[in-house]
């Protein structure tokens, strides 16, 4: 475990005291781990939204798909 002293904006910290926020976790730091790990998780949503915008684009990328596509239509009516 690595520990690192925090510097929080005022108005932040208050707002997790007026709605008890902390009283949920065990301790401080583990709702920042808390909060850490949903930030993760996000920039990885919006990495993963990014790289298929691009990949909608690339004519390479959309061709592989049409390919696959057609390789499976019959499959979907299998039994």
């Amino acid at each position: 475990m690595v520990r690192k002293t925090v510097t929080i904006k005022d108005d932040i910290f208050l707002q997790v005291q007026n709605r008890d926020i902390s009283k949920d976790y065990n301790s401080f730091s583990d709702m920042v781990s808390s909060a850490l790990e949903l930030l993760l998780k996000e920039k990885k949503k919006e990495r993963y939204k990014q790289a298929m915008l691009e990949a909608s684009k690339d004519k390479l990328y959309l061709q592989d798909m049409q390919e696959i596509e057609d390789d499976f239509k019959y499959a979907d009516f299998e039994n």
